[in-house]
């Protein structure tokens, strides 16, 4: 009886307070790195990670399942009228889907054709924010529109109304959080940075990948040239240690995207409630 009651709290416990899988901590390094730098991303990392660790922020996401050997790789920073084209075209060749978290404010002009290319291919377009600030600085109201603005505006491109985002430059705080929990949304920040945003020789950032990666890490890039120069690379050598490449909403196990209610399931709720009241 005691093993049964023991059995039912722990079920229970996962049912209320949801997912109990491993956070890691975000890695990434490379000599090239100065001591300046070092410090700086070890003070972030720490100061980041360890209240996502603690539980203190709810429907955060670092990481995925690391008992499963796979990866999902992500882009920051899209779209624009070159290097997006050329990361989707690496990521076709290799038969890879990954997920853009675009800027809602670069939207306009040319970009438009990449960001629908983007989502046609099969990759994920989802929410970097309207004009990439950091969320931290920002009162509510004014985070309320980065949050809106982006997503209606990747919706009014690919008629999916995004609801993972990512907050520029990873910075965010209980304010934040609980903010963009208002908005039914999940943050995903990542495990493995690859640091293709400080570092120029492409070499090193796929040395950082191959030597860092876990099972279920969320890797960051970004649309720019290093990350282009090192994407096939990185690809071919995460596939060589028997990596899966997956989607990140496959990977976590969530919803990418708004889910309308379909017509049936809408009239069967109108039916419900209208029997509810007759009776």
């Amino acid at each position: 009886m005691y093993k049964f009651i023991l059995l039912f709290s722990l079920l229970l416990q996962i049912l209320l307070f949801g997912d109990t899988r491993t956070i890691y901590d975000i890695r990434g390094n490379s000599w090239l790195l100065d001591a300046n730098m070092t410090l700086f991303l070890g003070n972030w990392r720490t100061a980041t990670i360890t209240p996502i660790q603690h539980g203190n922020y709810k429907n955060v996401i670092v990481n995925g399942d690391p008992d499963v050997k796979s990866v999902a790789l992500t882009f920051d920073d899209a779209p624009d009228e070159n290097n997006t084209y050329k990361l989707l075209d690496i990521l076709k060749d290799h038969d890879v889907k990954a997920a853009f978290f675009m800027i809602g404010g670069t939207m306009k002009d040319d970009n438009i054709t990449v960001v629908k290319l983007t989502y046609d291919q099969g990759h994920l377009v989802l929410n970097h924010s309207f004009n990439h600030p950091r969320m931290t600085n920002l009162n509510t109201d004014d985070m309320n529109l980065q949050l809106t603005r982006a997503s209606e505006t990747i919706e009014s491109i690919t008629g999916q109304y995004p609801i993972l985002f990512r907050p520029p430059y990873g910075s965010i705080n209980a304010d934040v959080v609980d903010t963009i929990n208002t908005h039914d949304m999940t943050t995903v920040l990542w495990s493995l940075d690859s640091l293709d945003w400080t570092l120029q020789d492409p070499e090193a950032v796929i040395q950082n990948v191959t030597n860092n990666v876990r099972n279920g890490d969320i890797i960051l890039m970004h649309r720019n040239r290093v990350s282009v120069g090192a994407l096939p690379k990185i690809i071919e050598n995460l596939k060589e240690k028997g990596y899966a490449f997956v989607k990140l909403d496959d990977m976590l196990g969530v919803k990418a995207y708004r889910q309308e209610p379909s017509p049936s399931t809408a009239w069967d709720c109108c039916s419900w409630l209208q029997k509810l009241f007759q009776w």
